[in-house]
């Protein structure tokens, strides 16, 4: 059987220093501390860890997917959290709506309509339909904050919002 320190640069001497100070940190926990030993309490900080990196993990697929503008069924097919959100909007339980085909570019607050215009660029359709679409709902729903500022004063102006 391998040894770790033989596979790992440096012959361990970070393993090392890892375990010298997690053992630091189990001794943080005294007998006072009845609740649970020292390896419990590091088995909760990791689980704790664990916990924070699933959230980041989900917090940048949500970023990952908002970006790319990505379908209903394709949220659907990866198996986003979203694809609920984005059913409700569809039937009505959210007010919102999709400024994209089949259910993408989902708008339902003033923070959805910056996204969704920051998003437009990359996405493979029509630019000047997805914009005109995030104006309308914007406009429809009172959430025109969430418009760029050289939108809101070519709107100002008397203009349709849209870049020349």
């Amino acid at each position: 059987m391998m040894n770790l320190e033989d596979s790992y640069a440096g012959n361990g001497a970070r393993l090392n220093t890892n375990k010298k100070r997690r053992a630091r940190k189990e001794m943080l926990v005294t007998s006072r501390d009845s609740y649970m030993s020292g390896e419990d309490a590091m088995q909760e900080i990791f689980a704790r860890k664990r916990q924070r990196s699933g959230e980041f993990r989900e917090i940048k697929m949500a970023d990952y997917r908002d970006r790319m503008g990505l379908s209903f069924s394709e949220c659907e097919e990866y198996g986003f959290a979203d694809a609920e959100l984005r059913q409700k909007i569809k039937d009505g339980d959210i007010k919102g709506g999709f400024a994209g085909d089949d259910m993408s570019f989902p708008i339902w607050s003033p923070e959805s309509v910056k996204d969704a215009w920051m998003s437009v660029g990359r996405s493979n359709q029509n630019t000047e339909k997805l914009q005109k679409n995030i104006i309308r709902l914007a406009q429809r729903h009172n959430w025109t904050n969430g418009l760029p500022d050289s939108v809101l004063k070519r709107m100002k102006k008397g203009g349709s919002g849209l870049p020349e």
